[in-house]
């Protein structure tokens, strides 16, 4: 109910709700205006439950929902990046708490700056309505990044004219706008807020229950998400003749000296020399297979701005080159002096990769086996990292080594 119009045979008295949304209590007084004039008789006016003396036209509580909107859509894709090597319950966890936090916040600032009041009532429904955005948007990050923008199409692009704006204008759009109106998070967040606000809390069950659900299945997707891809994965049937025994591996692995590289190269000729511990199919007694390193010297600016610089930092790259072949040779020989090729290109570290291993294919030893570490930059994790573009792109199966 928006209104109600009491009629008597003098005059007319509309009641409306102005804390409810401006869009339905000026519809109705339009309406009746027109009824009054053509009946002769006057209409009175009655706001039952007009808005704060700090928000005078009701839109405080739709603006702190839409303020706290992107920092929850940001909060989940955020948390699907940064933990996604963490532990399941940090997975889980990290959009939860940072619920809490932004509905701590914002209804802090909603109660200083609007005086809307009720402190604990707004900082549990924003808290819900952001986890209800955060925690599908970090299970959609989890299983492909790229799906983030579904979320941001689902809770922003399309929830801010379903949920019917500041003015509540969602009871004037098509149908189907209309029907959607209560089920997505945004119309239903803004609906409880200003029944908590203004009408001492009667009608928020419904939005609560939206809320709850969005929520539930949003924490139960990223939990389910986040276990399934913990478990570790068998190996492909690809890599599985190529590993059977070390002596029929070509291996090519990725090497720039990094922690992540160390490792890769630490495990791959641990492998091939048949020590324990290096995997299944190893054996003291087993002939060595082929080894292949490969640095990238990607060079991403060419000279200096004078040129004269040209020489000192060719001199600087061909000394890190060095290092990084000493380094190699050290992992190498610690493994049991197993026989490698040391190979320096100057390209992008996966397109050097791949340039290798396409020449290994093609000699004797046929296809062989990429290895390289994990990514160990922290820009890596939004921006992409080599291991991600070679599964992507190689034709060689490719093993990670963590």
């Amino acid at each position: 109910m928006d209104g109600a119009l009491i009629a008597s045979p003098g005059h007319l008295r509309l009641l409306v709700a102005e804390a409810a949304g401006t869009a339905p209590t000026q519809a109705l007084m339009t309406a009746f205006g027109s009824v009054a004039a053509g009946s002769g008789r006057p209409l009175a006016v009655t706001d039952v439950a007009p808005p704060g003396p700090e928000d005078t036209q009701a839109l405080s509580p739709f603006f702190v929902l839409l303020g706290v909107l992107v920092p929850s859509l940001a909060a989940g894709s955020a948390s699907a990046l940064v933990f996604r090597r963490a532990r399941p319950a940090w997975c889980v966890a990290a959009p939860v708490v940072a619920a809490i936090a932004i509905g701590a916040v914002a209804a802090g600032l909603g109660d200083g700056v609007a005086g809307l009041g009720h402190y604990p009532a707004i900082a549990a429904i924003i808290a819900l309505f952001s986890l209800a955005v955060a925690a599908p948007t970090a299970a959609l990050g989890r299983v492909w990044p790229p799906l983030v923008a579904a979320a941001v199409l689902v809770f922003l692009v399309f929830g801010l004219p379903v949920s019917g704006g500041p003015a509540n204008l969602a009871l004037f759009g098509p149908g189907f706008l209309r029907i959607l109106h209560p089920a997505l998070p945004l119309g239903a967040a803004a609906s409880a807020l200003r029944d908590a606000v203004y009408f001492g809390g009667y009608g928020t069950a419904g939005p609560l229950w939206v809320l709850a659900v969005w929520a539930l299945a949003g924490v139960a997707a990223l939990a389910l998400v986040t276990a399934r891809q913990r478990q570790a994965p068998a190996l492909p049937g690809s890599l599985r003749p190529a590993l059977a025994t070390a002596g029929q591996a070509s291996l090519v692995v990725g090497f720039d000296n990094s922690e992540p590289a160390r490792r890769a190269l630490g495990w791959a000729a641990a492998r091939l020399a048949g020590q324990p511990g290096a995997g299944p199919g190893a054996s003291p007694g087993t002939p060595p297979g082929t080894l292949h390193v490969v640095y990238a010297d990607h060079v991403i600016i060419d000279s200096d701005l004078s040129g004269f610089g040209h020489a000192e930092m060719e001199a600087t790259r061909d000394a890190e080159a060095a290092g990084v072949g000493a380094a190699a040779a050290e992992i190498v020989a610690a493994a049991g002096h197993l026989p490698y090729t040391f190979e320096r290109r100057q390209d992008a570290p996966a397109d050097a990769i791949l340039a290798a291993a396409s020449a290994q294919a093609a000699g004797p030893g046929g296809d062989p086996v990429v290895v390289v570490g994990r990514s160990g930059h922290a820009a890596h994790q939004i921006l992409g990292s080599v291991p991600v573009r070679l599964q992507h792109h190689s034709p060689f199966p490719v093993i990670t080594v963590p």
